[in-house]
């Protein structure tokens, strides 16, 4: 049986961000630089993939790449208040899908060793330690601070060597973003699809969905039975 299950995060411990939500927050930026949000939104996606990679190694330095492409330089004040515009919306799409926590602690409690692999911005590690999966995942390997996305291998195998695992001893837990699933399924660990995501997909935030042919689960409920792990009370 598998020893530790390696999770993504968003759209699958927490969810997926809503598009809605998402452009608020880009463009109560975009009003505090005094910029048209309409014209600004499509520069801060263009950079997408240096955020996720952590290039500006810190949420300011991310928001002035940014204002750059626009010829906008913040002052202090304005630069504080976009940074904690985003810390604050982070923190919020940090809130565990209901269960998670649950199925993360009979998990525990049974021995399986718990990482995380996830594709994010620097605010994450920063929420992190005060967030209710700190004490549960053991190992954590963020994008923008290892300097690469998925589907890298070198993510995977960080995760793996934090647990003290092999792939086949594996299974990798996600919902298909950054064509995660075939990087787990091509390292020799068993990937699965969380079929648990919103039917209108048009209202949420997912980067680099590809279709997947391999096995999948309806609820995070499922992962314990994945490891052998039932819980008597059910």
């Amino acid at each position: 049986m598998p020893r530790a299950v390696l999770f993504d995060l968003f759209g699958t411990l927490v969810p997926s961000p809503l598009n809605s939500e998402y452009r608020s927050v880009v463009d109560s930026m975009a009003k505090v630089a005094g910029l048209n949000p309409d014209e600004f939104y499509p520069r801060w996606m263009s950079i997408n993939d240096d955020r996720l990679k952590g290039t500006n190694r810190s949420s300011e330095g991310e928001i002035e790449q940014a204002m750059r492409l626009v010829g906008v330089t913040l002052s202090e004040e304005q630069m504080a208040e976009c940074v904690q515009m985003r810390y604050d919306a982070m923190k919020f799409r940090l809130a565990p899908k209901p269960g998670c926590i649950e199925m993360l602690t009979q998990l525990a409690a049974s021995g399986v060793r718990l990482g995380l692999v996830s594709d994010c911005v620097h605010d994450v590690p920063a929420i992190w330690p005060s967030t209710p999966f700190a004490d549960l995942l053991t190992t954590t390997v963020f994008s923008c601070v290892e300097g690469t996305r998925k589907p890298d291998p070198a993510l995977y195998h960080t995760a793996m060597n934090g647990l003290g695992v092999t792939p086949s001893e594996s299974i990798f837990i996600g919902d298909g973003g950054s064509n995660e699933l075939q990087g787990a399924r091509d390292l020799g660990i068993s990937a699965y699809f969380l079929d648990d995501q919103p039917e209108d997909q048009s209202t949420v935030l997912r980067v680099d969905v590809h279709e997947w042919d391999g096995p999948s689960i309806n609820s995070l409920a499922d992962v314990p039975a994945l490891v052998g792990c039932h819980d008597d009370n059910r």
